[in-house]
C-alpha cells in the first residue's frame, strides 16, 4: 500500500504518562489533566488529522516495575504480563471515555496490531492513516507489553510508538507532552533549551550551534524517561519530522506550536531546517 501524505495535516501527539496519571500514586488517573488536554485536542481536530499515543504512567509503569519488566525481551512472569496489559487497557478506556464525553470520536488500537516481534508492520501502520482519511475518528494507541518470540515478552513504550508512527506516516509534526516545560541544559537548576538542532554528525546543539547538550545524568524509568524521548526524537527528526516537547499541564501550548506562534517548550529539528 502506498500512503499519500501530500496534504499533510497529520499530527502525532503523545500524552505523557506523567501528565495523564499521578505517577507517584499507583493506578491513579489525573482526570483534570486528561480533561484539559482532551479539550485542546478537540480544538486541534478542527484543522488537523490526529493520532494519539499515550504512556502508562502509574498504571503500566507501576506493574512493570513491580514485576521487573523492561523493553528487553524476556520470559517475564505470566502474572506480570497479564497485569501490565490489563492496566493499560483500563487506562486507555478512561481516556477513550473522556474523548467520547467531549464529543470526539476515538478509535482505540492496541500496539500489537501493528508491531510484531518488535518490528513495525508498514501496511498496518499505513492502514491507520487510510482509516481516518474520510472521517473524524482519532486513533489512540498506547505503550503496552507485547509478545516477541520464543515465549518472550517486552515493554513497548509510548515513545517508541511515537517514533514508529512518525517515521512511517511522516506527520506535519510530532508533539510530546511531559510533566516539565521541555528539555533543560542541566539536570539541576538548568535552563530551558527552546531549540535543539541535530547536525549531520548526530550531535544535539543548542541554537547557538556550539553548545553540545549532555544527558548523562538523567534518571531512567522502565521505558527510558527523558533519555528515551530524546533518542526517539532524534530518529523522528532524521526522518524529516520536527519534534516538539511541551508541558502537558499547559496543553494550550500545542495550539501555539501548530499555529506557528511563540511557545514555552523545546523544538528539535535538523540544523539545516532551522530558521
Amino acid at each position: 500500500m502506498n500512503y499519500d501524505n501530500k496534504k499533510n495535516n497529520l499530527l502525532v501527539v503523545k500524552l505523557g504518562g506523567s501528565v495523564i496519571t499521578f505517577k507517584e500514586k499507583p493506578l491513579a488517573p489525573n482526570y483534570q489533566a486528561i480533561d484539559t488536554i482532551v479539550n485542546i485536542i478537540k480544538e486541534l481536530k478542527k484543522n488537523s488529522k490526529i493520532i494519539i499515543v499515550h504512556g502508562g504512567g502509574s498504571f503500566g509503569h507501576y506493574w512493570s516495575v513491580k514485576y521487573d519488566m523492561h523493553t528487553m525481551p524476556s520470559a517475564y512472569l505470566d502474572e506480570g504480563v497479564a497485569k501490565v496489559h490489563e492496566s493499560m487497557i483500563k487506562l486507555n478506556s478512561i481516556i477513550v471515555e473522556k474523548f467520547i464525553a467531549l464529543g470526539i470520536k476515538p478509535f482505540s488500537i492496541q500496539a500489537s496490531s501493528f508491531v510484531f516481534n518488535n518490528l513495525p508492520c508498514a501496511n498496518r501502520i499505513f492502514d491507520i492513516a487510510e482509516m481516518i482519511k474520510d472521517n473524524d475518528l482519532i486513533p489512540i494507541t498506547y505503550g503496552d507489553v507485547i509478545y516477541t518470540s520464543n515465549g518472550n515478552f517486552s515493554i513497548l513504550s509510548g515513545d517508541s510508538l511515537m517514533k514508529i508512527i512518525s517515521k512511517f506516516l511522516k506527520p506535519k509534526l510530532s508533539i510530546f507532552t511531559t510533566n516539565v516545560d521541555g528539555i533543560f541544559d542541566n539536570v539541576i537548576n538548568g535552563n530551558l533549551v527552546s531549540k535543539i538542532l541535530l547536525d549531520k554528525d548526530q550531535n544535539l546543539l543548542t541554537n547557538t550551534f556550539d553548545n553540545k547538550i549532555q544527558f548523562s545524568e538523567m534518571k531512567f524509568d522502565v521505558t527510558g524517561g527523558m533519555k528515551r524521548k530524546i533518542s526517539e526524537s532524534i530518529e523522528i527528526v532524521n526522518s524529516g519530522v520536527p519534534v516538539y516537547l511541551i508541558n502537558g499541564f499547559y496543553p494550550e501550548r500545542m495550539l501555539d506550536v501548530v499555529n506557528g506562534n511563540d511557545f514555552i517548550g523545546t523544538t528539535i529539528k535538523k540544523k539545516e531546517e532551522s530558521t
